[in-house]
């Protein structure tokens, strides 16, 4: 700016009557006249007590807490950048204090109650910001597409971490198609309920406002109410909701209401308006409510039951029908084995499934093997009894045996056996997941050398990678003066080195070369497909596999069927979403390429990019167990 221009603005304003004032650029400051476009007024002066290097900060929100629209990191409101007063009144170019350049950030939308989770990153959230970069159609696509009960415990947890996640979305705006504009977090709690994490269902949903959700958010909290065994709070609910909806659920729901409070006239008209409705005939419910109602009924079959169902049941007392655990969803799995009401076989069999699903606690099955009834003379014959006839009820047996043996190398001889049968019966899923306890009260001494390779195994097959790292070493430390030692090692040593286990191991070339000569040696016929499966798993951990080593094996295509063009367009899809680490996409895009096929029916590709692509975003854990999985199924 000129000095004729500044003497200019002053006498201006001395002969309009200013008061007496010290010039601003005598105590160091430059002079403001007029405000800024966005300012009402000059900005005050600066405080002259700069900011001390680790002052306290403005304190942030606790966590979990949702930011309030419009509001910074640390609290602080957006700047109101709409230009106040005559906008002809602006400074002449010369005297404008340059603007700051303009920033490109990608920000978080303001918080609804699709952004509503349980899990924080400290609690294994995905992040706030996960969805960070992707578009709310392409959410709602890839909510859609998740499968309903994924096809491995590693790939289980992770859906149930996505779904459980306090999460930003970019918000429901005008001109989207109306699928688009549904709630997310009625999506979410749908995925949770078909998949059966109830627990972490019912937590999320009493984050929900009242009347936040609709229908269907209030449907499944009537559902899971009744699971949790709360029936009292169900019918409240459903008592206090129902009357606003037309579904035959809710006409269904408070008939049931009306039998547990032995209002039988209620359940009369009832009855008689779900006859006028034309509600889908459900006998079974029918014979319940009259049980309900302390009618003498029998009821012989239940093949699909509800959590009506179950409640109807419990007030009745009645025994759950057998052929009711096959057609049971998967969140009615743990309730049925926990109740009192159901007949043990019945109960046993609902845990066991459940157990491999992973929707009931292991606990849950131990204990009611350890319920098991049997004679002195059956625990004596328990093995032999599994052998000829296999049976939920004879493996309680055996486990029981094996939970009062107090001799290890007999304890250990019959965990064994235990493993070899579950193999042979396609149980041994959830077996591992009951007998890790038991494998974890033995030591590797020198007297179960040759145990150490099944409980190894066992243990990397639970994710268990410090226990099962006495019984590696054990074997590696014996491996050279016992031959079936160190074949033992060596069958372990991929396994280990998925797990990430660097403290037993080393990556060594000749370690790899030598454990394919042995694979080869013992299935030649197999051996080629096997090994390329293991090359594509080792080179997704992070291992120096070059990719050629099971790209262009000729049996590297057999390894699974061949992926779909499907497939191949969500690898392609994973792949950039990972690039761009848009870490929910990546995670939604991962349980859509495996799907619910068992992971040795996968692609060993398709394996081997959704493992790369989890690792990429930060899931290295996540991508490491599923491998570990991968190469369990794959019989290694």
């Amino acid at each position: 700016m000129t000095v004729s221009r500044i003497s200019l603005a002053l006498a201006l304003l001395m002969a309009a009557g200013a008061p007496a004032w010290e010039p601003a650029w005598a105590q160091g400051q430059p002079l403001r006249l007029f405000p800024l476009p966005g300012e009402t007024s000059p900005p005050s002066p600066p405080s002259s007590s700069p900011a001390t290097p680790g002052a306290p900060r403005a304190p942030e929100p606790a966590p979990g807490a949702l930011p309030s629209p419009n509001a910074l990191p640390g609290g602080a409101a957006l700047p109101d950048r709409t230009i106040q007063g005559d906008p002809l009144l602006r400074l002449p170019p010369g005297m404008r204090a340059p603007l700051p350049a303009a920033v490109s950030a990608n920000e978080l939308a303001a918080p609804t109650v699709d952004s509503v989770g349980t899990l924080d990153p400290a609690r294994g959230g995905l992040g706030y910001a996960m969805w960070n970069g992707t578009t709310r159609g392409r959410i709602v696509r890839l909510l859609d597409g998740l499968p309903t009960l994924p096809g491995s415990h590693a790939m289980r947890n992770l859906q149930r971490r996505l779904l459980l996640s306090s999460a930003s979305v970019p918000p429901s705006t005008a001109g989207v198609a109306e699928a688009e504009r549904a709630p997310i977090l009625t999506r979410r709690a749908d995925r949770l309920m078909r998949m059966g994490a109830i627990g972490g269902l019912s937590e999320l949903l009493r984050l929900v406002p009242r009347n936040a959700g609709g229908e269907a958010l209030d449907r499944l909290q009537v559902e899971t109410l009744i699971l949790s065994g709360d029936t009292n709070a169900a019918c409240t609910l459903a008592g206090d909701v129902g009357g606003d909806y037309s579904e035959i659920f809710w006409r269904k729901a408070q008939v049931a209401c009306d039998a547990l409070a032995q209002e039988s006239s209620r359940v009369d008209f009832g009855m008689t308006l779900l006859r006028e409705l034309n509600a889908p005939e459900d006998q079974p419910f029918n014979r319940l409510v009259e049980a309900a109602l302390g009618n003498n009924v029998v009821l012989d079959s239940l093949p699909q039951p509800t959590p009506l169902h179950l409640a109807l049941l419990r007030a009745a007392n009645m025994p759950l029908p057998a052929d009711a655990v096959a057609g049971a969803a998967p969140g009615l799995l743990n309730a049925i084995a926990i109740a009192d009401y159901a007949p043990y076989e019945t109960r046993l069999a609902a845990a066991e499934r459940g157990v491999a699903l992973g929707v009931a606690a292991p606990g849950v099955l131990s204990e009611l093997y350890n319920q098991a009834p049997a004679t002195p003379a059956e625990l004596a014959n328990a093995v032999r009894d599994l052998e000829v006839k296999p049976s939920p009820k004879a493996r309680a047996v055996l486990y029981r045996r094996i939970s009062v043996e107090s001799d290890p190398v007999k304890k250990a001889e019959l965990i064994a056996t235990a493993l070899r049968f579950a193999a042979r019966d396609d149980v041994y899923d959830h077996a591992v997941r009951v007998l890790d306890d038991v494998i974890e009260q033995l030591q590797p001494t020198a007297d179960l050398t040759w145990f150490a390779p099944e409980a190894a195994r066992a243990l990397y097959a639970v994710g268990d990678v410090e226990g099962a790292r006495p019984w590696l070493v054990a074997l590696r430390d014996r491996g050279p003066v016992n031959p079936d030692a160190r074949n033992a090692w060596l069958r372990l040593w991929p396994l280990a080195r998925l797990a990430g286990d660097h403290q037993a191991t080393i990556w060594e070339q000749s370690a790899l070369a030598a454990w394919s000569a042995l694979i080869t040696a013992e299935a030649p016929q197999e051996a080629e497909r096997r090994i390329a499966v293991m090359h594509a798993l080792l080179n997704a951990v992070g291992e120096p596999v070059e990719p050629t080593d099971f790209l262009l094996l000729p049996s590297a295509a057999a390894a699974a069927a061949p992926a779909p063009a499907s497939a191949s367009s969500v690898t392609f899809g994973l792949e950039s979403a990972a690039a761009a680490e848009r870490t929910g996409e990546t995670a939604a895009l991962a349980l859509i390429a495996t799907g619910e096929q068992p992971l040795d029916g996968l692609d060993a590709t398709v394996l081997n990019r959704t493992i790369r692509a989890l690792r990429q975003v930060g899931l290295d854990k996540e991508g490491r167990r599923l491998a570990l999985e991968a190469a369990i199924a794959h019989g290694f």
